[in-house]
Parts: C-alpha cells; sequence; structure tokens
C-alpha cells in the first residue's frame, strides 16, 4: 500500500489480535497506511524499564489518590508517539488508538488536510465542551470547533510538530491520568464536530482504565486558589457540550 499522505499510527497491545484486524481493515479500505505503535502493557503491573517514567507521589497529589498501572501504562503509550514525532520532525500525525471506529469522514479529513486546522484536534471525544463563539468548517458538514476545557478520549486525534513537543514537554514523568498530560486548550486543541470517529460503548469490567478511575478523589481545596482553575470555571461558562 502506498504511504499516506502523512504518518497514521495506532497504539496497540501485540495481543489485542481482533481489535487489530479491525481497524488495519478499516484504514486500508480508506487508503491509508499506517504502522501500529506498540502499547506499554500495565495489566500485571508496569514494566522495570518504565517505572522510572512515573512520578507516583505527584500523582497522588494531584490526583487525590493513587495512579493506576493502566494509566500509567496508556499514558506512557501516547507519550512514546510524541516523541516518535519529534524525534522524526513529523509535521503533523493522525493518532489511533485501536478500538477506534472509523467513518468515511477519516478519508475527507485527510484528503482535505483538515489536520492542519490546529495543533491538535481531535476526531472522537468524550464530555467535550467547545467555545459557543469560534471555529470553522474543515470540510462538508464538519466544524472545528475550540476546546473550553479539555475532554476526555484520545481514541482518534491529530498532532502538528508543535503540539507534539508541547505534550512531550509536560508527559514525562508522568503525574496526571489519561487522557492528556496537561490542559490542551493551551495549544488550541479542537474538536470536531460531529466527531468522525466513534468508539465502542463500553460495557462492565471491559475498560482497563476504570478500576483507577473510579477510585473517589480526594478533596482539593486549595483548586480555589489556582488561576488556571478560575479559567477553567469561566471558559466552562461560555461553552456548550457537544458529546
Amino acid at each position: 500500500m502506498p504511504p499516506s499522505p502523512l504518518p497514521v499510527f495506532v497504539i496497540s497491545l501485540p495481543d489485542c489480535t481482533d481489535r487489530r484486524a479491525a481497524i488495519s481493515a478499516a484504514l486500508t479500505a480508506q487508503g491509508l497506511g499506517f504502522e501500529f505503535i506498540e502499547a506499554v502493557d500495565g495489566r500485571r503491573g508496569l514494566p522495570a524499564d518504565q517505572v522510572p517514567h512515573v512520578d507516583r507521589p505527584r500523582a497522588a497529589r494531584r490526583l487525590g489518590r493513587p495512579i493506576s498501572d493502566a494509566e500509567c501504562a496508556a499514558s506512557l503509550s501516547h507519550a512514546s508517539v510524541y516523541r516518535r514525532m519529534v524525534e522524526g520532525g513529523m509535521e503533523h500525525a493522525l493518532i489511533f488508538e485501536d478500538d477506534a471506529i472509523l467513518t468515511q469522514g477519516v478519508r475527507r479529513f485527510v484528503e482535505t488536510e483538515s489536520y492542519r486546522a490546529a495543533p491538535m484536534v481531535i476526531l472522537n471525544h468524550l464530555n467535550a465542551r467547545v467555545m459557543q463563539r469560534g471555529g470553522e468548517v474543515v470540510f462538508d458538514d464538519v466544524r472545528a470547533r475550540p476546546l473550553a476545557v479539555p475532554c476526555f478520549r484520545a481514541a482518534a486525534y491529530s498532532l502538528s510538530l508543535e503540539g507534539a513537543k508541547w505534550l512531550l514537554a509536560r508527559a514525562l514523568p508522568i503525574s496526571m491520568p489519561p487522557d492528556w498530560p496537561a490542559d490542551i486548550t493551551q495549544i488550541g486543541a479542537v474538536a470536531l464536530d460531529p466527531e468522525i470517529v466513534h468508539h465502542p460503548p463500553e460495557a462492565p469490567g471491559q475498560s482497563t482504565l476504570e478500576p483507577g478511575r473510579s477510585q473517589r478523589p480526594g478533596r482539593r481545596l486549595h483548586r480555589f486558589l489556582d488561576p488556571a482553575y478560575a479559567r477553567r470555571v469561566w471558559r466552562k461558562a461560555q461553552s456548550e457540550k457537544i458529546s
């Protein structure tokens, strides 16, 4: 298959053969070449060579609870793609997790070079709030809308080289849970509306991240003194929810 107009990476564990087969078929059907990036496996604890890349005490202070191995592994996997982009000087790249469900909009996204719309373009999102004003039509009836606050889910997104550098500088050592290592609104991240990649419904016990995320965080009253918290509250008030 000829190479895609931009690098396409799929983060996947080697033994997830069904997922790999499904997304391989979907990308091939859209004429997109791609490369699998082997995910860090945190299902039985972190590999020894990854342990130094996690700051558990800081994570506990920031989250109000211990960070799980699965959360660390997911973040480390995405950080490996940021590093790959930076070391390779890649101007743009498209990143998927292996359970992403593609629509034909992905082909249009690539054909129209809509990945140039912002340093980060999120193709699939959860609890995304976007600014009521702003945004542009990037192709057909799909708009790229500025995020008001960081959304959840990193199943499908594009990055520019500058975006990858920004994320990599903040990703390690891991001290935040997936999906993003910092406030991605600071680099002008946008979410597509409507989204052009879907995500399968998560049945109980399906997600390897849920056990860590389900723990109730401790009270963090100091957040009221943080200017970033005030900014988040203001932006959220000016936003609307699209997912």
